[in-house]
């Protein structure tokens, strides 16, 4: 087994070549599908993003993501999977110009993962949170190794590819993430309820919501609905649909063309200046600040 030390060095010299030292984050694609390596030379101000079903290693410098109740503070040789989309602020602890941030995510293959959890005897359902962290270590590791090696192989890609990730999601499926993960599988009824609702959400951020119609409309009371949502994401319904709509709406603001007042009734809000009040909180900035047009 490669020790962790020798495991990062061999990750890092695998993507040196789409590392920037440039001001910055940067994301840049892979040849290998769906595996993306992120740098940062800088520590800029906690920034809210949505997290989709992903597994991300960082490789050096510390990153912390903040997810409702939930914080993982990732350093190298850490890592973090998510099984479906959620809200979250990350920040950058450690990122220079002489030493940038880099890590490397791959967006999982939903449909490829729950064949190979089909696949495997069947775990008990648990109700736990839809991230969960641990260290790269032992199977996952050299699994994640093979795959990333495909970088600078392409004959090896074509031909292995499939394989390399169909055992890297065994692998994570056997580990302390693999409850995480499972929730992709909906075996459970009551998580593929909890999915379904936040789902609705994500697309309809912009609607009024009425918690007592959403939760019965997954057949739950409002007291589970509350309960086993939060535990799930780590939001209530509410915070999850507002973080939601001000993500929306800060795309919104940079792609220009439309007035502050235009935007927070776009996304749902009934008055412009709690929008800014909200919009404020969450990004440290008012909405005018990350305007692409003109007000």
């Amino acid at each position: 087994m490669t020790t962790p030390s020798l495991a990062i060095d061999r990750l890092l010299n695998d993507v040196k070549d789409l590392v920037t030292c440039q001001p910055g984050t940067y994301c840049r694609e892979t040849p290998v599908p769906r595996l993306r390596v992120w740098s940062s030379t800088d520590t800029p101000t906690p920034s809210p993003a949505l997290f989709n079903p992903m597994f991300y290693v960082v490789l050096q410098g510390v990153k912390v993501l903040t997810l409702g109740s939930n914080r993982f503070t990732l350093s190298a040789g850490e890592c973090v999977a998510t099984s479906f989309g959620l809200p979250f602020v990350v920040h950058f602890e450690q990122a220079t110009p002489a030493a940038p941030y880099i890590a490397i995510g791959l967006d999982l293959d939903v449909d490829l993962l729950v064949e190979v959890m089909l696949d495997m005897p069947k775990y008990e359902d648990r109700w736990v949170c839809s991230a969960a962290g641990g260290k790269l270590s032992g199977s996952v590791e050299e699994s994640f190794i093979r795959l990333v090696s495909l970088m600078s192989t392409p004959d090896d890609r074509a031909m292995l590819g499939r394989y390399y990730e169909r055992e890297l999601y065994y692998r994570l499926l056997q580990s302390s993430m693999g409850d995480t993960l499972r929730q992709l599988g909906q075996r459970d009824n009551r998580l593929r309820r909890i999915k379904k609702a936040a789902d609705w959400l994500c697309a309809n951020a912009e609607q009024p919501l009425v918690v007592a119609e959403l939760a019965a409309s997954i057949s739950m009371s409002v007291s589970s609905f509350h309960r086993h949502f939060k535990a799930v994401t780590g939001h209530s319904p509410l915070v999850f649909q507002r973080q939601i709509r001000l993500l929306n709406a800060r795309r919104l603001l940079r792609a220009g063309g439309i007035t502050v007042s235009q935007v927070a009734y776009t996304v749902g809000y009934v008055s412009p200046s709690q929008f800014s009040r909200e919009y404020k909180s969450m990004f440290s900035v008012p909405p005018a600040t990350d305007q692409g047009g003109a007000n």
